[in-house]
């Protein structure tokens, strides 16, 4: 048997035998394999979408699509079965039509549906070609997922429409004023440390139920450090606190872990959640604009701008006004650090259509301040909450007008002036390399045009892709036609070189003789489109019997001006002050196909990038050639946005907006449809939450006005909405179980009265989030046990009533950190560029700072649940699956841990194996083993070391040689930002490195309890 296959064997032998490690003889196994059994409730595989996130998906994207291209030919309300189909209700689907059921849910491959938009059959093709033809990728990628996921359709087919306009779904409890009430009376008063205490125990008595006991205080120091740091605490703090015989000692360990700068490293990582942080566009190659890399060289400038604010404390109402409009605020300066707070609205994912961008950022917004859906209102009015598609084109109306600045502006940043000196020396290198290309462009492909005038324009007159074209590229040795330069030989009539022959080739062939004098006259005399004076002259007097016969003639012209095109790019090149040639007309022929950019028009990146993507109202003759990858890859703007992204010299820069100067009114787009206008409506805030006599946003954008209404004290659902996911992220469940959605979908709250006594007081407390947190980890709620109750389970499966704590496992970032943590090299820097915190070498930065790119998240974050970045998503569902056990074996992350595990003097300074295993448990579980957990150790080490060295094992560890190499730089343009340094040592644990790291595989590593 392979060495190495049985020393896993053995590891996970002895990891099962290392039980009773959790209170109440717990069984401890691998991490992520088997969950303990004191807690049902624990996801044992991924939970199925929610019923919102179901019908937001439908709602979104199915009915739409189904809506636009089929319903047409089978939609009953349309009166159209065609094949006896219809597909406007779900049961017409269910029933189908000539060929059965259209759909099989669970089963795409087997539905109906999908094969005829699929195309793979000549005889079922739909839609067809006369209604638009086959439906795009991504629309038979959306059906495909919706079948999948077992065809979800809340439509049905009687009379009854599924409205949220109706005076029931305005009654909803979240929609209405918040109250506070008094705590309620109790039986159990003493229990009772603050008024959330009276809440939760006025419900278990209701029930008949009590709740926990306080949890041990080394339990409860790990949880509440978690919590709060999402690091383990250490084992002098442990010490400390279990030691600590004050009445306030709890609240001294509270106290110091919120003033801790990892604080707000830890609730940041839970608004970015919320607010779909990632530091790519979600677009491969360009991000769906020429020459634009798809990373975002400034995203975590609203990363750290997101820490500082958790870390200062910021009031949640000025916190959320910041990130609409910081730059509309009386008090922000031009290169105010708080501009970097409008990363909020540009962090999120890109579309060619700039409908779905706005669509993008108002769901975002509605999701994150409001816990409402206020996007699913884009087609038609809200199917289940009191929001007209009207009031969705308001939104659309103040996110329409704001555009982004193609240079942002810049904000401090504490660079060593050394290091910034070093990257604005390699930045103007990279820059004077794209003017390089620019002109080496010009410089081959102008004087190429003139020698070959006459043939280009007998081209470029013929169909494209017409036998006719090859056979004049083929004469005029032009084929295979050269792409790049075809594009830049626009046949305009207002061209000034270009014009006359273009009117001159509209003119039938038969007919040509006849016609030309006239046309041609009138080319040249045409005042509205005045024609270059060397053409003028080329042309005056001439009698062509073909088309041919100019063309010729433009050739023998341009041939005399083939050193002067050279010429004029060498002028403009060098950027001196003169950048023309003698004679205009000269320089405006010699231009011809392409425009040559002055130096100053394209001195930096930003200039560069501005010409390339075209400048409004230009004529496009005058703008950048329609390069070919050829071309494009020459550029050298994924170095530039390289170096900007991990430079240390490399300044930050806020990714903000800015409205426009002359802000328009939307119009309710019918079923969507951008070219289907109904009435027009004003920029304004929701009705049901500031009723019909709203106010009208007059001012710019409405950004300002729509952030005022938004945190306005009586507008109910933003203070909800916070307390909700606050409460959540320390008890692993809301109140309202939904976090992001409030509406009428959402289960009500478990104890509404609490939720509303707990956001009146985070208003009535100047929005302070770290009290609130005070607040609710004082309670005697939040101290109880997770110990199990049978009885209570059966009633309270969920645990809604919070009759004990839940078992939760970290998420990816606090498990990784504390790998990091416990290896000593933590970086404790706060803030700074994104590092790769996944791939070797690594980092030791914590992980908040790690790169995300939203359309490829590493296979190690979604393993552990990270947070989809592709939309608002506060909620992470906890998933076990193997790949997580294999992690914590084999990854040479936990690896390196368990190496240094044994390094650490607490573990180095023990003078016997009891002491070693006593000083790793402190470590890693901040609690003592139990004398049969000491004997396990001893039998596990014994049994190890035999197997790797044949022997007895000597007093003590015996130590593995550990040599590190340098790793190799990536060279995949696409990958993540690549850190310097060394990777993993790759040799064999000894027997105690192996125990450290069958330790770090078990569940008690990875949950709090």
């Amino acid at each position: 048997m392979n060495r190495v296959f049985r020393l896993r064997c053995v590891a996970i032998r002895g990891i099962r035998e290392i039980r009773d490690s959790f209170s109440g003889g717990v069984a401890v196994v691998l991490a992520g394999a088997i969950v303990p059994a004191t807690v049902a409730t624990v996801a044992m595989a991924a939970a199925p979408p929610p019923d919102q996130a179901r019908v937001e998906f439908f709602e979104k994207q199915v009915r739409p699509l189904l809506a636009e291209r089929c319903e047409k030919c089978h939609g009953a309300k349309a009166g159209k079965s065609k094949g006896d189909l219809t597909l406007d209700t779900r049961a017409g689907w269910e029933k189908g039509g000539e060929h059965g059921p259209a759909i099989v849910p669970g089963n795409p491959e087997q539905s109906f549906l999908l094969k005829a938009v699929l195309y793979t059959d000549d005889d079922v093709q739909m839609p067809p070609k006369k209604e638009g033809g086959k439906l795009k990728d991504e629309e038979i990628a959306v059906l495909r997922k919706w079948i999948a996921e077992g065809a979800f359709d809340p439509r049905s087919g009687g009379p009854r429409r599924l409205t949220g306009m109706s005076p029931e779904a305005r009654a909803h409890w979240a929609f209405q004023p918040l109250r506070k009430t008094a705590p309620p009376a109790v039986q159990d008063a003493a229990w009772a440390k603050n008024d959330i205490d009276a809440f939760v125990l006025a419900r278990l008595e209701k029930e008949g139920m009590h709740p926990n006991p306080q949890a041990a205080r080394e339990v409860l120091i790990r949880r509440v450090t978690y919590d709060l740091l999402g690091l383990p605490p250490t084992v002098e703090e442990v010490k400390a606190f279990v030691g600590d015989g004050s009445t306030n000692a709890y609240e001294k360990v509270v106290d110091r872990l919120l003033a801790s700068p990892h604080y707000g490293e830890r609730w940041g990582r839970h608004w970015l959640d919320t607010a779909r942080y990632s530091d790519t566009s979600g677009r491969g190659g360009d991000g769906g604009k020429r020459f634009a890399d798809y990373r975002y060289e400034y995203a975590w400038t609203y990363r750290d701008y997101v820490i500082r604010a958790f870390n200062d404390d910021k009031p949640w109402d000025r916190f959320l006004k910041e990130q609409l409009a910081a730059d509309l605020m009386p008090d922000i300066e031009p290169q105010d650090p708080r501009l970097a707070a409008l990363g909020f609205l540009t962090v999120g994912k890109r579309f060619d259509n700039p409908d779905d961008l706005i669509d993008e950022r108002i769901d975002t917004t509605g999701k994150s301040m409001l816990g409402l859906t206020v996007a699913c209102a884009r087609c038609h009015d809200h199917k289940f909450d009191p929001i007209p598609t009207a009031d969705y084109y308001s939104w659309y109306g103040i996110f329409a007008n704001i555009t982004e600045p193609a240079e942002p502006p810049e904000i401090p940043a504490g660079v060593d002036p050394e290091q910034r000196g070093i990257y604005e020396r390699q930045l103007a290198a990279l820059e004077a390399r794209n003017r390089a290309t620019f002109y080496a462009f010009y410089q081959k492909r102008n004087p190429e045009f003139l020698r070959h005038a006459a043939g280009y324009l007998m081209v470029a007159a013929q169909k494209p892709r017409s036998p006719e074209r090859q056979a004049v590229a083929k004469e005029y040795h032009l084929f295979p036609e050269d792409v790049e330069m075809m594009r830049g030989v626009r046949l305009a009539a207002d061209h000034p070189v270009f014009g006359p022959f273009a009117r001159l080739s509209k003119i039938p062939t038969n007919e040509f003789a006849a016609k030309a004098p006239d046309v041609l006259a009138q080319a040249l005399h045409d005042r509205k489109a005045p024609v270059n004076p060397l053409v003028a002259e080329a042309l005056a007097g001439l009698k062509p019997r073909t088309l041919e016969d100019v063309a010729l003639a433009y050739g023998r012209m341009t041939l005399n001006h083939t050193t002067n095109a050279a010429a004029l790019v060498q002028l403009r090149s060098k950027g001196g002050a003169k950048t023309n040639l003698d004679s205009a007309a000269v320089t405006e022929l010699v231009q011809t196909p392409f425009y040559v950019p002055t130096v100053p028009e394209i001195a930096t990146v930003e200039k560069q990038l501005a010409f390339l993507n075209g400048q409004p109202g230009r004529k496009p003759w005058f703008g950048a050639p329609q390069f070919e990858p050829r071309t494009t890859d020459t550029f050298s703007f994924a170095q530039i946005n390289q170096l900007r992204l991990t430079h240390p010299g490399a300044p930050g820069r806020a990714m903000v907006v800015a409205d426009k100067p002359k802000p328009a009114e939307s119009y309710v787009r019918i079923r969507g449809d951008r070219n289907k206008h109904g009435p027009a409506v004003p920029r304004r805030f929701l009705e049901v939450l500031s009723g019909p006599d709203r106010k009208v946003f007059r001012v710019g954008s409405g950004r300002l006005d729509l952030a005022e209404a938004i945190t306005d004290p009586r507008n109910p659902l933003v203070a909800r909405a916070a307390v909700n996911r606050i409460w959540m992220h320390h008890f692993g469940r809301g109140l309202v179980p939904t976090p992001d959605d409030l509406g009428n979908m959402s289960e009500p709250p478990s104890h509404p009265e609490l939720l509303d006594h707990l956001a009146a007081s985070f208003v009535d407390n100047g929005w302070s989030v770290k009290r609130l947190h005070k607040q609710i980890l004082l309670s005697a709620a939040y101290q109880q046990n997770s110990d199990n109750n049978p009885s209570y389970e059966a009633k309270d499966p969920d645990n809604r009533w919070v009759w004990r704590a839940n078992l939760r496992r970290l998420d990816f970032e606090s498990i990784r950190d504390s790998l990091i943590w416990l290896t000593g090299k933590m970086d404790e820097s706060v803030g700074g560029k994104p590092a790769n915190i996944t791939d070797e070498p690594y980092s030791y930065r914590r992980s908040v700072y790690g790169y995300i790119d939203r359309l490829h998240v590493s296979d190690l974050m979604s393993q552990f649940d990270f947070s989809d970045p592709e939309m608002a998503n506060s909620h992470r569902i906890t998933t076990i699956v193997p790949q997580q056990a294999l992690f914590f074996m084999n990854s040479p992350m936990t690896v390196d841990a368990a190496r240094h595990l044994m390094n650490r003097s607490e573990v180095d300074d023990a003078t016997d194996d009891d002491g070693r295993v006593t000083a790793l448990y402190r470590i890693l579980y901040q609690r003592n083993p139990q004398p049969k957990e000491l004997s396990w150790a001893r039998d596990y080490i014994d049994r190890v070391h035999q197997l790797l060295y044949g022997s007895e094992r000597p007093k003590g560890p015996r130590r593995s040689a550990v040599i590190y190499k340098k790793a190799q730089v990536a060279k995949d343009k696409y990958a993540a930002v690549q850190n310097s340094g060394m990777t993993v040592q790759r040799g064999a644990l000894d027997a105690w490195e192996s125990y450290a790291q069958a330790l770090l595989c078990s569940n008690e590593f990875v949950y709090v309890y």
